[in-house]
């Protein structure tokens, strides 16, 4: 029984910003450091933070010689069961740390020369330079770390459904102030599988990953064969055509063997000596990883690993269409678009935020959403204008919007917190008229605005089925310079090849 069944909460996966996992059995779904760091949203960058003190808290007392020290950080990571991602497949207490395993990640670290020498620097270097540590135990550490900032998620997730939350304690916290573990009393959904209670946390869908970007094959073969390809080069070694006389690089196979590379059995020592030998591989590896993180999986993928319902925008799509226009059926029309933008703008928006309260409470926007994904429309946006957050406003409304209604979404915006959002409403009749409201509103610097009706939806829908990845929202890049366009005669572009 799966998160969305077990609540009944009336959408599926692809309308779900989290992974809605089987709550019987875990799913072989990992988060990704990567993925972390490519998010630049404040959640993000809290969750790349909490990391990166944690685990060089750790080195730090390794290298100081403090090992107990260390051992005992290490010891208080427990098995991230609650999130039902992993390896273990009919039971929910999976692989995790565990007290065994973090003995074994104890004895990695401390043995490792890469960790002596001060080449280890992030938590995922070890994947790369560490016998022992894989990308799941990775997975299962960072689960840890971050467990505050995903049981808030859980919180925000579920309060948008109205499903009840009990307060218990969780499991331990990273606490970066007083660089300790400690448990603490939050909002939590309990389930009840088998008669046994489980506390449930959810992971959001564009940090998991099937494998973790960095791996230790791919630096091996990508980077430090490529480099010994190079210096074999340089001493005179090439293949030549028989056929044309070109020069080609040695085989791989060759320039192992003439190393006395056999197999690799010792693959992480061999990373090691290398990249003593060569330390710009590792930060050029590091760089382009980084830069080009393993992409989010998309609708289908969830569908083939997982056996999830595949997306279906058409139903989406109507159950906007039909509801009835008027104030009193604001809320369903709200949902309804939720449901819909979760799934069109699902991976480049994330962690939707139903009913945001911002300005310390004192306004409300229908939904937020964090601008994460390195693709389409709001990469571009992103780069080139303030858009950490896209801000939207649902007005189901039998009449065009007004200058009140984008005077409210230009409300919202602010230096911090971005300063792009969209109004979607049912029906646009006068589309010139609101067009310069929109540019009113961006020529007095009250941020970007583009409004959106019903036959919009349909139009990115369209889109959404049957245009590549890069150009399913070309609409909006079409409203957005026609915006600008209006009030720059040199006008602005974008290349939608990005």
């Amino acid at each position: 029984m799966r998160v969305s069944e077990y609540y009944n909460l009336g959408v599926n996966q692809p309308s779900l910003d989290f992974v809605d996992v089987d709550l019987c059995s875990d799913s072989c779904l990992f988060i990704d450091p990567a993925a972390l760091n490519n998010d630049k949203a404040e959640w993000g960058l809290r969750c790349c933070r909490l990391i990166k003190d944690y685990f060089s808290h750790v080195l730090s007392t390794m290298h100081e010689g403090d090992n107990k020290k260390a051992r005992a950080l290490l010891k208080e990571l427990c098995e991230p069961s609650e999130t039902k991602l992993g390896f273990s497949k009919n039971k929910t207490n999976g692989r995790g740390i565990g007290e065994k395993l973090a003995v074994k990640m104890w004895h990695a670290l401390k043995e490792s020369v890469a960790i002596k020498s001060g080449m280890i620097e992030d938590i995922e270097d070890t994947i790369l330079l560490i016998e022992g540590i894989s990308s799941d135990m990775i997975s299962d550490i960072v689960t840890n770390i971050i467990r505050e900032p995903l049981i808030e998620y859980t919180q925000t997730q579920f309060d948008q459904f109205g499903v009840e939350l009990e307060v218990r304690k969780s499991k331990k916290i990273w606490n970066p102030q007083k660089r300790i573990w400690e448990t603490k009393s939050f909002r939590q959904p309990v389930v009840v599988i088998d008669g046994r209670e489980d506390i449930l946390t959810l992971v959001p869908k564009s940090i998991v990953r099937r494998e973790a970007t960095y791996s230790a094959d791919e630096y091996f073969n990508k980077y430090i064969v490529a480099r010994l390809q190079q210096e074999d080069v340089a001493d005179g070694l090439v293949r030549i055509l028989k056929t044309t006389g070109e020069q080609k690089l040695p085989y791989k196979k060759d320039v192992l063997s003439r190393r006395g590379i056999e197999n690799k059995k010792h693959l992480k020592m061999l990373n090691y000596d290398y990249t003593t030998k060569y330390p710009d591989l590792l930060a050029q590896y590091k760089k382009e990883k980084n830069e080009n993180p393993s992409p989010a999986l998309m609708h289908q993928d969830f569908t083939d690993y997982m056996d999830t319902p595949p997306v279906d925008y058409d139903l989406l799509l109507n159950r906007v269409l039909e509801t009835m226009p008027g104030r009193d059926n604001a809320k369903y029309y709200e949902t309804a678009i939720l449901a819909l933008f979760n799934a069109l703008f699902y991976p480049y928006l994330a962690r939707p935020n139903y009913q945001a309260r911002i300005n310390n409470g004192g306004k409300i926007v229908d939904i937020v959403y964090s601008n994460v994904d390195k693709d389409d429309f709001f990469w571009w946006l992103g780069q080139h204008f303030n858009a950490p957050y896209v801000y939207i406003e649902c007005k189901n409304y039998n009449d065009d919007i007004g200058n009140p209604e984008i005077d409210q979404l230009s409300g919202r915006f602010g230096p911090d917190k971005g300063e792009f959002g969209i109004s979607v409403s049912r029906r646009i009749s006068n589309r010139t008229r609101i067009n310069k409201m929109c540019i009113d509103a961006m020529i007095d610097n009250h941020g970007y605005i583009i409004a959106l009706d019903d036959n919009d939806l349909r139009n990115l829908v369209d889109a959404a089925k049957i245009a590549p990845l890069g150009h399913r929202l070309d609409l909006l890049h079409e409203k957005f310079d026609d915006l600008v366009f209006r009030n720059n005669k040199q006008g602005m572009f974008h290349n939608n090849e990005t």
